[in-house]
């Protein structure tokens, strides 16, 4: 079991990252934790073989973001890859205007999915249907934001640190931001920095990997038990691993909690166990 914490390069896939990996590696499957676009750089999980029926569950773990937006420019695809437009009389904020807006996004809030996205309406994305200048009603959804810090500011440029849930758009939240603003942006950069516990000084290159002998690229290479730190281990006796690797119920090792653990037996992880009210622990996703 095995993965691979990748800094994406831009303009890449993430399809194209991890089967870059995958065929470098050499391994028979891959999956990745969460997509970043062509445009984004940064942590991008990928997940080899076994490991890959563990993807979901990181995949609701907060991520941080480094972004950056241009002031005065709007594109159909809110970032600087679309069809860009100039705003010549847009409004120069000041840097306290900026730092007073950001604050008022931390939180939970709504959220606009931008045209431009993978989210479906009646099975299509987005994204298929802005293509094809179909028209249809975006969909809101709730994120959490829970910091969002100016790093940099010289007009028109401008860059943030957010810390933020599942399904955040970012470079909607530099639009939005701008819009309290009176103006109008674009992001321009965006590198995802952590994904959960996982962090941008874990990750290596696909340039820096291929480079490496196969002994060097195992260093990079953890086991699924070490990114998913996020939930709690218990261990069973050794007489009774059959008994979860078949699907039944076995009795946890010196527990008094219920819920999702991750179940080992002495230091060999066996997969993602609950444990319910009779104190049991039901198999949910099993090593193969």
């Amino acid at each position: 079991m095995s993965v691979i914490i990748l800094n994406k390069e831009k303009n890449v896939t993430s399809f194209k990252a991890i089967k870059d990996v995958q065929k470098e590696m050499k391994f028979k499957k891959a999956g990745h934790g969460g997509t970043l676009d062509p445009l984004a750089t940064g942590v991008l999980p990928i997940f080899f073989n076994s490991s890959t029926r563990f993807i979901e569950y990181i995949a609701n773990d907060s991520k941080e973001y480094v972004a950056e937006f241009v002031l005065g420019l709007s594109s159909n695809t809110e970032d600087i890859t679309g069809q860009l437009e100039y705003h010549p009389n847009s409004k120069e904020p000041s840097k306290n205007d900026i730092d007073e807006v950001l604050q008022s996004f931390i939180g939970k809030i709504k959220q606009l999915a931008p045209e431009y996205s993978a989210k479906k309406i009646k099975g299509v994305p987005m994204y298929k249907l802005a293509r094809k200048g179909e028209k249809f009603e975006r969909r809101e959804q709730e994120i959490e934001i829970t910091s969002l810090d100016l790093i940099e500011y010289d007009y028109p440029n401008f860059s943030i640190q957010v810390n933020c849930s599942k399904g955040t758009y970012v470079r909607t939240l530099g639009c939005d931001i701008a819009k309290m603003l009176g103006t109008t942006a674009v992001l321009s950069n965006l590198k995802r920095t952590r994904f959960g516990n996982l962090s941008i000084d874990d990750s290596i290159s696909f340039e820096a990997l291929k480079n490496l002998d196969n002994q060097a690229k195992m260093q990079y290479v953890k086991r699924v038990e070490e990114i998913l730190i996020n939930i709690p281990r218990i261990n069973i006796s050794s007489t009774e691993v059959n008994k979860f690797r078949n699907g039944s119920k076995v009795e946890p090792e010196n527990n008094t909690k219920t819920g999702q653990f991750m179940v080992f037996a002495q230091e060999e992880f066996l997969g993602i166990g609950k444990v319910e009210e009779d104190m049991k622990v039901q198999p949910v996703k099993v090593l193969s």
